[in-house]
């Protein structure tokens, strides 16, 4: 039987109460000011020495990704209380992502911060990701870089790889990677292939070619692969074009699984923090929800070609329904325009894209869904018409009669359409032109799975 402190049986108006978090987390602080006062009047020491910060650029300058050992970072928090907590979010269907609930993540944040200024120059973009990985059934993401061109592009920057890197040879987005338990080859860590080996990190990916068999070309090639295993309080780093994936780990593994909580760092003009640095150190309580639910969507594709993948960032919410979707979705949208464009724009992209794969793969995804909808359900009625003391988002499209939630399907249908409305009538041109015409035609869609055949596009680079 769901508990009722399980994610899917929460409103809107539980979500955005402290009371709610703490009892699942007990052991951590959220919007506390008393805590958050003594985080920053410690700030004294340095979270690493500058001598290691110096080693770090310098890796990520050679080869694109680097490591600093667990004994030479000093976190401000306690580590093991965030590892301990993703696993009390998972146990009551909340993705580890929801971490960022906690005042502990954006102090983690904050210390994180300090590292990259001194090694990259870059700034938090808020791009904060949480994973779970239990060998026994999920493994780390598959190969991929984390930006193409399609990226960066929408974003006004150049196509050409080169102006995603500064001046000095620095990467204008590089990632730290906290492992809050020991991530070894036994229960999943992170691998990346050296920038020298890779003829597409600095030239680009081509149309057809395979990233990974350019890099392989003979066997003798695999040797340069590199595993990166880091103790509990480890960190690891790697740039945009860097190719990383985790590994599966081992079947029989019992210990405990592999957690870790990743913070993007960029330059504005590459990816503009996604809302005002000026909320920071620690944002409020409905911006970090908000911040959560569209992370979770951000990602959500990767329900489309990386299950496993997706299962070690969802946890328990990987074979929810798309009414639970639907519901961060919202959460997301009451306070989407404290969010740049260029984010709105892109989570608005990413729940068009799953909510149509979705319908044509509806029998498939009905059979892995969660236990209980009743509270997606309930928080969708609750961001329908306004939660109690909360002011709905109406300038977010075009107003229109409220669907009744009842009716599950027509009511996705709905949702999906009124973010393609919402994101076309902001940015003032046709986005959604192909994937419009499919929602109301039925049709899959060229490139788009279908039931019994068929693939999605690849993008330029996609890596097998």
């Amino acid at each position: 039987m769901v508990d009722e402190l399980h994610a899917t049986k929460q409103s809107a108006e539980a979500l955005l109460s402290v009371d709610y978090w703490r009892r699942i987390c007990p052991g951590l602080h959220i919007d506390d000011s008393k805590f958050q006062a003594s985080r920053l009047e410690r700030r004294g020491p340095e979270v690493v020495d500058r001598a290691s910060c110096t080693d770090v650029r310098q890796r990520l300058l050679d080869e694109g990704f680097a490591a600093l050992p667990a004994p030479s970072l000093r976190w401000s928090i306690d580590v093991a209380s965030l590892a301990d907590a993703a696993q009390c979010l998972e146990r009551h269907g909340w993705p580890p992502t929801f971490l960022a609930m906690y005042d502990e993540a954006w102090a983690m944040a904050l210390d994180a911060s300090e590292i990259m200024k001194e090694a990259t120059g870059n700034s938090l973009s808020m791009d904060i990701v949480g994973f779970l990985v239990d060998p026994a059934n999920t493994k780390g993401f598959s190969p991929h870089r984390d930006r193409q061109p399609e990226d960066w592009v929408p974003r006004g920057m150049p196509p050409q790889v080169s102006s995603t890197f500064k001046a000095d040879g620095m990467a204008k987005y590089v990632t730290l990677w906290a492992a809050l338990t020991d991530a070894n080859p036994d229960n999943s860590c992170l691998h990346f292939v050296p920038k020298a080996c890779d003829p597409g990190y600095s030239k680009g990916d081509t149309e057809d070619g395979d990233p990974m068999q350019l890099c392989f070309p003979i066997k003798d090639g695999y040797q340069n692969i590199r595993c990166a295993p880091v103790a509990q309080g480890g960190c690891t780093f790697h740039t945009h074009r860097t190719i990383h994936w985790g590994s599966s780990g081992r079947p029989g593994y019992r210990g405990r699984p592999r957690i870790a909580l990743s913070f993007g760092f960029s330059t504005p003009d590459f990816e503009p923090p996604y809302f005002n640095p000026k909320s920071l150190p620690f944002p409020a309580l409905g911006l970090r929800l908000a911040l959560c639910s569209a992370q979770v969507l951000n990602y959500s594709t990767l329900s489309i070609g990386d299950v496993k993948g997706w299962i070690a960032l969802a946890g328990g919410m990987a074979g929810c329904p798309t009414s639970m979707l639907n519901f961060l979705h919202k959460l997301f949208q009451r306070q989407s325009k404290a969010f740049h464009p260029t984010y709105r724009k892109l989570i608005a992209g990413k729940f068009v894209e799953v909510s149509l794969y979705r319908q044509k793969t509806a029998p498939k995804l009905a059979a892995a869904s969660m236990d209980s909808t009743e509270g997606g359900d309930q928080g969708a009625k609750d961001l329908e018409h306004g939660a109690e003391g909360s002011t709905p988002d109406k300038s977010a499209g075009p107003k229109r009669e409220p669907a009744p939630i009842a009716e599950a399907e027509s009511d996705e249908d709905d949702d999906a359409l009124e973010a393609m409305l919402s994101a076309e009538k902001e940015h003032g041109e046709v986005l959604f032109h192909d994937d419009f015409d499919m929602l109301n035609s039925g049709d899959g869609g060229e490139g788009w799975p279908v039931p019994g055949g068929g693939k999605r596009k690849k993008r330029k680079g996609d890596l097998a």
